[in-house]
């Protein structure tokens, strides 16, 4: 299941129990063709299984790519508690960098300090 909640222009995704590609497709989709904040935080240290393979990953980025009109870059943390959430998240940077999504992914394994690098204004 996946929760969404905005505060101070960030809006925070909060994965529970099991989640599939699909249910990432379809709030992301939702979220990328609608109004955004600067900012997001997708929290998976709530999740108790990734039913996510390599594959689907990469056609993640792809549908979100599909979707994504907005060219602004925005700053995206995907937070995880596992080394398997560690490693997904990892791998959909990846694959997000090389569809040319506008976005900076950054994986954490604390929400504290991704809510920090969130916070950092950037170096000009």
């Amino acid at each position: 299941m996946i929760s969404i909640e905005t505060k101070e222009n960030c809006t925070i995704f909060k994965v529970t129990g099991e989640v599939t590609a699909n249910d990432i497709i379809l709030q992301a989709s939702g979220y990328l063709t609608g109004e955004q904040t600067d900012t997001s935080i997708w929290d998976f240290t709530q999740t108790k299984r990734v039913r996510i393979t390599t594959m689907e990953m990469h056609g993640i980025a792809d549908s979100l790519k599909a979707v994504a009109s907005d060219k602004k870059k925005r700053k995206v943390a995907l937070v995880g508690s596992s080394n398997v959430n560690i490693g997904l998240g990892k791998i959909f940077a990846a694959f997000a960098q090389m569809a040319n999504l506008p976005n900076h992914y950054k994986v954490f394994r604390s929400l504290a300090l991704a809510e920090k690098w969130l916070s950092d204004k950037p170096r000009a």
